[in-house]
């Protein structure tokens, strides 16, 4: 049987950077699987998008659709997984022009049944500061405080996905020049 579990953080936080350091440390294997890349092939095949950022575009039924279509195809995965571990890399709150909307709704999170909701934070001076270094997307963040706004929305999101599920929930900090320790944080976390 798989174990499914999730882990969120806002852009710029390094969700890749530190599941990537995860995975060399871990004594199991797990398949990571990035939910927004699923929605983002299910959102091109339908020709609606042909960029990630465009998704914030989408009106919020097609949004709804797209990530119930997302979430089935990571459920069909976990369950080929058989004796597999699956860590779902997503975002608990997404930001668009409309207001934010949850990465994990109530059908995803429940559909998935995680373990454990692992979120990966850092100060919203230091995502402020790494998203000013990163010029290849189009990043949410504005300022400090509306980053802070952001994390405080997400982590309520999370909380709430903990809540439905009956999942553990983890904060885990990626502070500046600590991935190695957040990502031996993730392991110690997934293996308790």
């Amino acid at each position: 049987m798989s174990s499914v579990n999730i882990v969120v953080g806002l852009s710029g936080v390094g969700k890749s950077t530190v599941l990537e350091e995860a995975m060399l440390l871990a004594d199991e294997e797990y398949e990571v699987i990035n939910y927004g890349d699923r929605m983002l092939e299910t959102a091109k095949q339908q020709g609606l998008v042909d960029t990630r950022d465009e998704m914030k575009d989408i009106g919020v039924e097609k949004y709804k659709e797209i990530q119930k279509d997302a979430a089935e195809s990571i459920v069909d995965d976990a369950e080929e997984a058989e004796d597999g571990n699956v860590i779902v890399d997503t975002h608990a709150a997404i930001k668009t022009p409309y207001g934010y909307i949850p990465g994990l709704p109530k059908w995803t999170v429940e559909n998935l049944d995680p373990e454990k909701i692992i979120i990966l934070d850092a100060s919203a001076e230091e995502l402020y500061r790494r998203s000013q270094k990163d010029e290849d997307r189009d990043r949410e963040h504005d300022d400090v405080e509306d980053i802070e706004e952001y994390r405080q929305v997400a982590r309520e999101m999370a909380s709430a996905g903990s809540v439905l599920t009956g999942a553990y929930l983890k904060v885990i900090e990626n502070k500046k020049g600590k991935a190695q320790q957040a990502a031996r944080d993730l392991i110690d976390t997934l293996n308790a």
